[in-house]
């Protein structure tokens, strides 16, 4: 049986997971978005970064109408806004503070509840590639993942918050406002090398930003395949361009991919996925007879405009 988890599905799985509390009163149900320590509601939100916040009702769990949302410290925790269930808070200095909510639920009842959070400083800022390369193409949204934590490994969480300088905007642009709690967004522009330097520990990532032209060769595609292709079957598979010896990740680039055996199987390109996000190399193969599928990957703006080409190969079972 073959089976192997392209890296950008679990990292979707874990956005769709919450950290969830029920308030001090019993009244509301406390969660917000999270990708660390899911069981834990209380991890400290950066200092200048912002959460946001869903309230509902303990009983249906659902959303309740908030008519007054307030921190009983201003100077630790605050307040930004709220509107329907959802409430955004900022973290303003170390400490904790308690939230107080007032709020209508969906039978018309008005109650109160509150919670307990805390703020606190970052110490350790993790970085990191979504492919074992460190290439990128020009003129792309790109995504970085990133952690930021206390010294004694405890999660810090929230979004608007990222510790980094860069060392060539030239080749590399921060977008804040598309940056979350578990990515941030950057824009490449013109070839060339980058690094982002932490401002709260000395933690470094490098990485290329390359043109179409500069890729040079493709790596062994990735198979999403449950058992085997047999007759009939169609799998997907997902391919990333290189450039000399290094990969080309989050590739939003022209490829070509053909069937050498068309008698044996046919191969498709195709859009990605939700599970996909931040992967965009797909294309599936269909078992038509049994034998040795031979296809062809192409990348025709690759070698200078000449295409870089390679020849892979996958059983169709009968």
């Amino acid at each position: 049986m073959r089976l192997r988890v392209p890296l950008a599905l679990m990292a979707v799985t874990i956005l769709a997971c919450s950290s969830r509390i029920t308030g001090n009163e019993g009244n509301f149900q406390f969660s917000y978005t999270a990708d660390d320590r899911i069981t834990d509601f209380n991890k400290p939100i950066a200092v200048g970064g912002y959460l946001d916040i869903e309230v509902t009702d303990v009983g249906a769990l659902q959303p309740i109408e908030l008519l007054a949302a307030a921190f009983d410290d201003v100077e630790t925790l605050d307040v930004v806004s709220f509107s329907g269930s959802t409430i955004t808070v900022a973290g303003v200095a170390d400490g904790s503070a308690m939230l107080s909510v007032e709020g209508t639920t969906a039978d018309g009842e008005t109650l109160t509840d509150a919670v307990n959070m805390l703020a606190g400083i970052p110490e350790v800022l993790l970085l990191s590639h979504t492919c074992e390369g460190d290439a990128y193409l020009t003129s792309q949204r790109i995504w970085l993942p990133f952690e930021m934590e206390k010294e004694n490994g405890q999660p810090v969480i929230g979004y608007g918050y990222y510790p980094i300088t860069l060392d060539s905007e030239s080749s590399l642009s921060l977008s804040v406002d598309d940056s979350g709690q578990q990515y941030m967004a950057f824009d490449t522009a013109a070839p060339g090398s980058a690094t982002l330097t932490s401002i709260i520990d000395d933690t470094t990532l490098a990485m290329a930003v390359v043109s179409p032209a500069d890729i040079t060769g493709v790596n062994e595609p990735t198979e999403w395949v449950f058992e085997d292709i047999d007759v009939g079957d169609t799998s997907a598979f997902y391919v990333r361009p290189t450039t000399n010896t290094a990969t080309i990740c989050q590739a939003q680039v022209t490829k070509i991919v053909t069937s050498d055996t068309p008698d044996i199987c046919t191969v498709a390109d195709i859009e990605p996925s939700d599970a996909s996000t931040y992967e965009y190399g797909w294309f599936e193969i269909t078992g038509a007879a049994e034998g040795e599928c031979l296809f062809t990957v192409t990348y025709p703006e690759g070698n200078g405009g000449a295409g870089a080409s390679a020849q892979f190969s996958y059983p169709i079972e009968p």
